[in-house]
């Protein structure tokens, strides 16, 4: 591929639902669900409750109706919603009320309102999942906070200070993308994986930035697709996955179509499921 010209930018960027797109021009059978707008002047809680809520919503009807939930965002925060909706006695037979969490990004999401620097709600999204955080939002969106011991954190490069401090004290098992071909450490993970259902969740930016460049803070240093693959390969098919931190709106043609193209390949992990 070569890189000697900057490609020109689109004039409407693409977004999250050209995955979505993208996937179904695959011949898979897809059904899209847009999780509705909230009315302006609503403070900042109930908009991310009430988002939250209809993930939750989408989740459980999909569990419900024996389909594969596959949910695109630009925040992490999401999860609380995806394992609401895991949990939901809507998803009929398909509830799983204590879900592992297999959780890829360059960021530990685990910071609470007191550690984190920027105030930054995304990046409390697992603790938030644990109970660690934001305790009143996962009340509100229907969440039974998960044990830490249920999580996974895999190819973090970027912690804030106290986010570690955090890590420790609650004891998140953590691996590093470096880590991520030793024998011992895919036993681990398959070993959270493979306990009762999982949930899988990927930002994007756990990934090295030549794979997913149309990301919100990419960092350096990340899995290469190739390597997650091995991985993914390895384990059972999660009960739902996200796509997170999707930014589509500074990256130019080129980077849009790298990252979208990574996307379909990590669906395509898990393809045979993507149809029912």
């Amino acid at each position: 591929m070569s890189t000697a010209a900057t490609p020109r930018r689109r004039e409407r960027p693409p977004s999250s639902e050209h995955v979505a797109d993208r996937l179904q021009a695959t011949g898979r059978e897809v059904r899209k669900i847009t999780i509705d707008s909230v009315p302006e002047g609503a403070d900042k809680q109930a908009v991310v409750a009430a988002i939250g809520r209809g993930i939750a919503r989408a989740v459980a009807l999909a569990r419900a109706q024996g389909r594969f939930p596959l949910v695109l965002s630009g925040g992490c925060l999401a999860a609380v919603g995806v394992v609401a909706g895991l949990q939901s006695p809507e998803a009929g037979s398909g509830k799983i009320g204590d879900p592992g969490v297999v959780w890829i990004d360059a960021h530990g999401d685990f910071n609470t309102p007191e550690s984190s620097p920027s105030g930054y709600w995304d990046g409390m999204a697992l603790a938030a999942v644990c109970g660690v955080s934001l305790p009143e939002l996962g009340a509100a969106v229907g969440l039974h906070p998960l044990a830490v011991e249920r999580a996974i954190h895999l190819a973090g490069r970027a912690f804030d200070p106290l986010e570690t401090a955090n890590i420790r004290q609650h004891g998140l098992a953590r691996v590093a993308a470096g880590e991520l071909a030793d024998p011992e450490v895919r036993e681990r993970i398959r070993h959270r994986a493979g306990a009762g259902g999982y949930y899988l969740h990927i930002d994007l930016d756990g990934l090295d930035p030549r794979d997913a460049p149309a990301v919100g803070f990419p960092e350096p240093g990340g899995v290469r697709l190739d390597d997650l693959l091995d991985v993914l390969g390895g384990l059972p098919p999660p009960a739902a996955m996200t796509f997170s931190a999707l930014s589509f709106e500074h990256a130019d043609e080129e980077e849009a179509e790298r990252t979208t193209a990574t996307c379909l390949e990590l669906a395509e992990a898990f393809a045979v499921f993507l149809d029912l």
